[in-house]
Formats: C-alpha cells, structure tokens, sequence
C-alpha cells in the first residue's frame, strides 16, 4: 500500500475505529462453534478487516488458537495492538505458539484479497460497505462472513444471511449478521 496520509486519513473517517467488547465476542464465537464450525487449535484462518484495538484477533487466537489476522490502515492502532501482544508475551500467561497466531498487517482493507480466510470478521457503517463488493468476491464459497451490529445489505447474490445472533449487553440490544459467500459458480 502507498504511504499516501491524505488516503490513510479518509479511510479512517470512512470507517472509524468501533470496538467489540469482549462479552460481545464470546456469544459471536461461540455462535461460530455450535452453527459455523469453529474449532479450537485448528487450521483454520480468521481475519479482521479494520482491526482497531485487536480485541476480535486476539480473543480468536487467545480462545481458539486458531490464525487470527488483523488488517489496520492507523499506524496508531496498529502500535496499540503491537504492545498488548508484547504484554501478554511479558506476563507469560499464554503459550508463544498460541500468541504467535496473531499477525496484525498495515493494510487496506478495501484492497484485501481473501480467498485464504474461513472467516471474515467487520464491523463497518452501512455507508462504506457498498464499496466491498470486489472484497467479497474474493472469499472462497463457504467463508462465514461476520457483521457486528449492521447487515451487509444489498449482497444478495454473493452472501446468504444464515443466522442473526440477539445480544442483550448491558442495556443494548446487539445483533450480529452470519453470512456465508456463495458459490462463485452461481454468479
């Protein structure tokens, strides 16, 4: 990617950094085992497009031991996860081969290619999802798409909604969207 700052500053005001709390993500991944086939220290590859904090790829590596990637445009953020890696490695609580299953990559997540994924973790607004189309293509027929708290509408022909998970946190009711891609023969 191009070291373009004018590009990296309307990307994250595209898309700006949203966590998932971490309550939010046991009742998401545990939605995956029992409905979508996540299984614990397996090969299969998780990824993160707009991975702020780390929080979705690390509670996948620290819970599933699974490849769990995150792809970030902010320097900052990118640091941010960077150094929470370092502390878990510095409290020795966690295996190294379990933390060496996050990898957190500088990237675009406009530009992402991910045919190699089992799962597809987003949290975007409704606004910019329009705009990865191109992006969803590239998943493989059965990649399990995961939208927290927004639908990825109007992708009809390429992902089937197969389940849509009702969380009560706090006071909040929270959904998140399950997708699988299609295939790409039907197309």
């Amino acid at each position: 990617m191009k070291d373009n700052k004018y590009y990296e500053l309307q990307a994250q005001l595209s898309l700006p950094f949203l966590s998932t709390s971490s309550e939010a993500l046991a009742q998401i991944f545990k939605t995956l085992e029992k409905r979508f086939g996540l299984k614990k220290r397996s090969t299969q590859k998780l990824i993160d497009l707009g991975a702020g904090n780390g929080n979705v790829i690390i509670f996948s590596a620290l819970n599933y031991s699974i490849a769990s990637i995150g792809i970030e445009i902010s320097d900052i953020l990118i640091n941010e996860i960077k150094e929470r890696i370092k502390i878990l490695k510095e409290k020795k609580i966690y295996l190294s081969k379990i933390l060496h299953k996050i990898d957190i990559k500088k990237g675009d997540l406009f530009q992402q290619d991910l045919n190699n994924f089992d799962f597809v973790y987003l949290f975007s607004l409704p606004t910019m999802q329009k705009y990865l189309k191109h992006v969803f293509l590239t998943a493989k027929e059965g990649t399990i798409f995961i939208s927290y708290k927004y639908p990825l509408d109007g992708f009809d022909s390429i992902l089937k909604l197969e389940h849509v998970l009702d969380m009560k946190l706090k006071r909040d009711l929270l959904k998140t969207y399950f997708y699988e891609k299609l295939n790409s023969s039907a197309l």
